[in-house]
């Protein structure tokens, strides 16, 4: 079975770049495979991003996630679902 020739991009262009955003154009690509090359990038570029998020939680006198808290309407199973909503803004006072 022979392999197949496969079109590697001979063109990478910037089209447009900042500090803080930046335009690139690939070209030529195989059909569909502009799908694959985004996806990589969105995944490496999501990776790099700092961020905050709630990686624990401990609740006095509570063992495991399906105990109920009492006084509380909610399980603590729901309070988890609804602490991984919580968003952290950071301000920056200027690009680093």
């Amino acid at each position: 079975m022979a392999i197949l020739a496969f079109q590697k991009p001979d063109k990478v262009l910037m089209l447009e770049a900042d500090a803080k955003f930046g335009k690139f154009e690939f070209r030529p690509l195989e059909p569909g495979f502009g799908i694959t090359v985004g996806n990589a990038l969105r995944r490496i570029l999501l990776s790099s991003l700092e961020g905050f998020a709630i990686t624990t939680i401990k609740i006095e006198g509570i063992e495991h996630e399906f105990s109920t808290v009492s006084g509380v309407r909610e399980d603590v199973t729901n309070i988890i679902l609804n602490l991984k909503q919580v968003r952290f803004k950071r301000v920056v006072e200027e690009f680093e």
